[in-house]
């Protein structure tokens, strides 16, 4: 539920210990990861868990709450924090068992079923992918070699990598029957020598095969093959000093169109970075649960364009550094084109124009784009057009009974972009590189013909 923060951003060290607050209390180690799987979080306390027969919810909780040892409410023995996040893991009538964030890692305890409703806000907990599920051009930054393969996400950024020609999965080689640390293609089998770790370089990444601990390399004469060592490389989204050589290195190119289907909304109050700082703001008025609609606006968009997640807390410090925060109102609208030329290169976004004409966006849309609206106090993406029911999809970072958003996406009619809490003043138009290039051409063609169109009915070539 924490995400840990790396170099040119606030860094919050959490120290992965889970405790279970059940007396004698009991203390467990967990390995820290970049982004942290609930799944296992949830594992580490299965045992203590009343019904595992009940589906997993998160929630965010705007104020403290008790909690306490049993589901009557006997005692109690700990305290979710304000702006913390909680995993719902069971309930009764008036009790739910959740697990909590504690100062030095998670316990597990109840929370007053009323209460939980009057103070949390539901979102999407689920592990955060680097990379979204899809087909894309890999790469290598050194030799320029290229493979087009399929993304499928296992867990701990970890994922299989499917050769779209031959359709066998990267894996190691095997010699009498014993892997060894080289590459090779081979029949899927959901062996864990076939799961590389993906960690992002700014503009690029690194894959990590799970078993043999080693790097994916290609070299002119070689080709692929596995390097080792001594740097333990971590994810770092900004553009810092490499941490491997060009020959680790890998860039991915989505080629299969957006990543809306399945969609995932991002939310200001994930406590990933709820209660990260926009700004020099000490109360919750300066947090990104309460301020950060415009940059997670951003993610929400690049993250449906493309399938590449970006950091909100680097578009926030880009914000604040480049003074497109405005304090005690929000974010400038022209982060959104500065945003762009600062790291569209590297996650693939290209600023388009403005419209302020909602079926000019919906033919951006059409072609591959994503869009930012301005609505009233607010951003929100809105991320495709499905052209058989003309809905349009809204992805809400702070999700409010009178837009009417929730927290996990939806479709609206046309109308409802045009009035009340989506009424738009503005929308803001992505697309990635190829996408936008298509548009500069199409309406280059498109001006030429207008210029011929006029000089043949009188107009006079100069």
């Amino acid at each position: 539920m924490k995400l840990q923060r790396q170099k040119g951003m606030p860094k919050i060290v959490w120290i992965c210990l889970f405790s279970i607050l059940i007396f004698p209390k009991t203390v467990m180690g967990a390995e820290k990861g970049y982004f942290e799987n609930p799944e296992e979080i949830y594992e580490r306390f299965r045992d203590r868990i009343y019904n595992e027969s009940c589906t997993v919810e998160y929630g965010f909780l705007r104020e403290g709450e008790p909690i306490y040892s049993d589901f009557r409410g006997s005692k109690q023995s700990g305290k979710a924090a304000k702006y913390s996040g909680v995993m719902v893991v069971s309930k009764t009538e008036s009790y739910l068992q959740v697990i909590y964030e504690t100062k030095t890692g998670y316990g597990i305890g109840w929370m007053d079923r009323s209460r939980y409703r009057e103070i949390s806000r539901c979102y999407d907990g689920s592990e955060k992918q680097l990379l979204a599920d899809g087909i894309y051009e890999m790469t290598n930054s050194s030799t320029g070699e290229v493979y087009q393969v399929e993304l499928i996400f296992q867990k701990n950024q970890q994922y299989l990598i499917r050769d779209l020609n031959t359709q066998q999965v990267l894996d190691l080689k095997k010699k009498k029957k014993n892997y060894v640390a080289e590459p090779a293609w081979s029949k899927e089998d959901d062996s864990e020598s076939q799961h590389w770790e993906l960690i992002r370089e700014y503009d690029h990444f690194y894959l990590k095969n799970k078993m043999a601990g080693r790097y994916l390399a290609d070299e002119k004469k070689d080709g692929m093959k596995l390097l080792k060592t001594d740097v333990s490389v971590k994810n770092e989204f900004g553009q810092e000093q490499e941490q491997g050589s060009k020959e680790e290195q890998w860039i991915f190119r989505r080629i299969s169109g957006k990543n809306v289907s399945p969609y995932r909304n991002f939310v200001q109050y994930d406590p990933d970075w709820s209660r990260e700082n926009y700004g020099n703001v000490k109360d919750y008025s300066g947090k990104m649960a309460a301020a950060g609609c415009g940059v997670v606006a951003i993610t929400n968009a690049v993250y449906a364009l493309n399938g590449q997640f970006i950091d909100p807390m680097l578009l926030a410090d880009f914000a604040v550094e480049k003074e497109y925060r405005i304090i005690g109102s929000g974010t400038d609208d022209g982060v959104f084109k500065a945003a762009a030329k600062e790291f569209g290169e590297a996650y693939d976004f290209y600023y388009i124009k403005t419209t302020y004409d909602t079926f000019e966006m919906r033919d951006y849309l059409k072609q591959g784009c994503v869009a930012i609206s301005h609505v009233p106090g607010h951003y929100v993406t809105v991320a495709d057009y499905k052209e058989k029911n003309e809905k349009y999809l809204v992805l809400d970072s702070h999700p409010i009974p009178a837009r009417p958003t929730t927290a996990f996406g939806d479709w609206f009619k046309w109308e409802r972009l045009e009035t009340g809490g989506l009424a738009t003043s503005g929308y803001y138009i992505y697309g990635t590189k190829e996408v936008a290039e298509k548009i500069r051409a199409s309406s280059k063609e498109q001006v030429k013909q207008e210029k011929n169109t006029t000089d043949g009915e009188g107009g006079t070539k100069k």
